[in-house]
């Protein structure tokens, strides 16, 4: 923000307010195009960070907004296409709210796969009911000990464990692999995401708006390096590689 704020010579306040207008722009290309989609294969996760200060700092009187803030994505696993996203909270409300957008973007039998995340299951059966074929990988850690020297250790990996949870899930396609390395492209792409930093979102609408950008730019922008094309040209939503000026200005 500073750098930009140099460079354009205007004030850090009139780009916060650019984004939140251009952010609208993106939202509505992402809700009025990613319609009628038609995966075989969803895979859906969460990411965290937080709003303002951290959960465990938060004070007794601090405003609801603040603290952890997620965001929930669909992804497409043949075509890369973010179909669905929410920013949210990590509660079964959210799980909802997030699956019910899902629900009205994809047409067809698929077959998705979750983390185990115990609110996905209701979530799932009360927006889809056995029109899907529906699966949770169930990661299992072990957490390190952090009372050494080296205090901020991840917890280790031990195992999955492919959970069908309802219809006929192909099990040898029960996998959050590539929602995964979303993850790790909205980590790098959006600086406030980035763990042990000193970025982070100041407000629950700016946290919106960036995510709403990056989704947009993702589907319509950003050539894929597998699939040679963008997202949404191999979802056949489009039919070209769409500018950022073009993105911003849609109406």
């Amino acid at each position: 923000m500073r750098a930009i704020s140099r460079v354009m010579d205007v004030t850090q306040g009139t780009i916060l307010n650019l984004l939140l207008t251009a952010a609208d722009n993106a939202r509505r290309v992402h809700d009025r195009t990613v319609r009628g989609v038609r995966p075989k294969y969803v895979q859906c996760d969460e990411l965290w960070t937080f709003v303002h200060t951290k959960q465990g700092h938060l004070a007794w009187d601090a405003p609801r907004a603040w603290g952890d803030a997620y965001i929930w994505l669909a992804l497409d696993s043949e075509t890369k296409l973010i179909v669905s996203y929410h920013v949210g909270k990590r509660t079964y409300s959210h799980a909802n709210v997030f699956m019910a957008d899902l629900a009205q973007r994809v047409e067809g039998r698929f077959q998705i796969t979750t983390d185990g995340f115990d609110a996905y299951p209701p979530a799932v059966l009360e927006n889809f009911g056995a029109s899907i074929d529906f699966a949770q990988l169930i990661k299992q850690y072990i957490t390190p000990q952090t009372d050494g020297p080296d205090w901020y250790k991840a917890a280790r990996f031990i195992r999955t464990i492919p959970s069908p949870i309802s219809g006929n899930p192909d099990e040898d396609r029960i996998s959050t692999s590539h929602v995964e390395r979303v993850n790790l492209s909205v980590r790098t792409y959006l600086r406030r995401f980035t763990r042990l930093a000193l970025g982070f979102s100041k407000s629950w609408p700016h946290l919106n708006a960036a995510v709403a950008l990056f989704v947009a730019w993702y589907n319509f922008c950003r050539i894929h390096r597998t699939l040679r094309v963008t997202p949404a040209m191999e979802a056949g939503l489009t039919d070209h590689v769409w500018t950022v000026g073009e993105l911003i200005s849609a109406t």
